[in-house]
């Protein structure tokens, strides 16, 4: 059985080629969000990535981690309606592919387990003009609206994605589970 402090422990690492080029672990929350989304995208400017990628990149990290900020086992409420939770991220760039990839994780609960997988799988083989139809009728439709958001994220990751959300649960204790994502920018 994994201690408290352990599983709150989340990770998210920037590399090249295996090699982190940018690397975050502690405290996260709407401040640190905005500050790490500056760092790296002044990083990605700085090693020539076009502008359509740093502006991918940028979009897929903050809802990634608005996700892990809304969603983790463990986020705790604080003043004003803001959250904070523990966070550990990273990004890699393959220069074979020309690609980024965004790797985070966080804990969840077998309930949110459940709607990742349902939402995966109704985005599951989509090609990027099925996606975008999909967005536009759940925009529409307003179906799948909840306090954070219209239900949005996988698609709009989906659709900004290379290749598949590549996802894993592993199960920690009392119907917690540690959840990582790929993606490939």
């Amino acid at each position: 059985m994994s201690s408290p402090q352990r599983l709150e422990s989340l990770m998210l690492c920037l590399q090249i080629d295996g090699e982190r080029i940018y690397h975050y672990c502690g405290k996260i929350n709407e401040e640190e969000i905005v500050k790490n989304a500056k760092d790296i995208e002044h990083i990605l400017k700085q090693n020539g990535a076009s502008p359509d990628k740093i502006q991918n990149v940028f979009e897929l990290f903050v809802e990634s981690m608005q996700n892990m900020l809304n969603y983790s086992y463990g986020t705790i409420e604080l003043e004003n309606n803001k959250r904070e939770s523990n966070c550990n991220f990273s990004l890699s760039y393959d220069t074979q592919e020309n690609s980024y990839i965004l790797e985070s994780c966080n804990l969840i609960q077998a309930k949110q387990k459940e709607t990742i997988e349902k939402n995966l799988a109704q985005i599951q083989g989509l090609d990027k003009m099925a996606l975008r139809k999909l967005a536009r009728q759940k925009v529409r439709s307003r179906k799948d609206t909840h306090d954070k958001g219209a239900g949005l994220g996988f698609i709009i990751m989906a659709r900004k994605s290379l290749k598949p959300i590549e996802v894993n649960f592993i199960p920690q204790n009392n119907n917690i589970f540690r959840y990582r994502q790929k993606l490939v920018i």
